[in-house]
């Protein structure tokens, strides 16, 4: 007798524990994203604004995930230069400049899914190849100048994500590799280090 009240409490206790949420199903993935991206070069952090597409592939157990990228940010720098052979009577002459770096970019990545690894957690980590587009801009002594340029270049990533809802809740770590070659800029990285949430739907 005592054995079965004690098979029946362990039943008991074991229903009324808490379970874990299903995860989410669906193969479609759309995500909105913000963050703020720090280049290589000197220009200074700015505002990084993105949105994803993806799709859960059924290879290795559904934890397999193809993503497209689509993001936007416009870094800059500003200060005073002074140059002493344009100046008058001795005088180097002074001015305010400011550089801009505005970039579209198409990321393509393949991403691996730690489905619930980490209790409720899924981490996850992947990367890829970008087709990054970069308009350059100045005003340095009154003189206004832009270029305009494309090219190639690679990211890696990292996140974490939260299940909330029909979805998740992420953070996720990137780094870019983008070599740029323009007059205003030189040949430099344009790439660099971001950090960046959002919530993923899975459809």
């Amino acid at each position: 007798m005592n054995a079965l009240a004690l098979l029946a409490a362990l039943t008991t206790l074991a229903a009324s524990e808490p379970t874990a949420p299903p995860a989410p199903v669906g193969s479609f993935l759309i995500a909105p994203k913000v963050g703020f991206f720090k280049t290589t070069t000197p220009l200074s952090g700015d505002l990084y604004l993105a949105a994803e597409v993806g799709y859960v592939t059924p290879l290795l157990e559904r934890r397999l995930a193809v993503v497209l990228e689509v993001n936007y940010h416009r870094p800059k720098l500003s200060g005073t230069l002074t140059d002493p052979q344009l100046g008058g009577f001795g005088a180097p002459l002074e001015g305010d400049y400011t550089v801009a770096l505005r970039e579209v970019a198409f990321q393509l990545s393949a991403v691996y899914r730690f489905e619930r690894a980490l209790g409720t957690l899924t981490p996850y980590v992947g990367g890829g190849p970008g087709l990054y587009l970069h308009r350059a801009t100045s005003d340095m002594f009154g003189t206004l100048a832009s270029e305009s340029d494309g090219g190639f270049g690679l990211q890696a990533l990292a996140g974490i994500e939260l299940p909330l809802g029909q979805g998740g809740a992420f953070l996720e770590a990137h780094y870019h590799f983008v070599p740029v070659d323009l007059v205003i800029t030189g040949d430099v990285n344009a790439g660099g280090f971001l950090a960046s949430l959002g919530y993923r739907l899975r459809l």
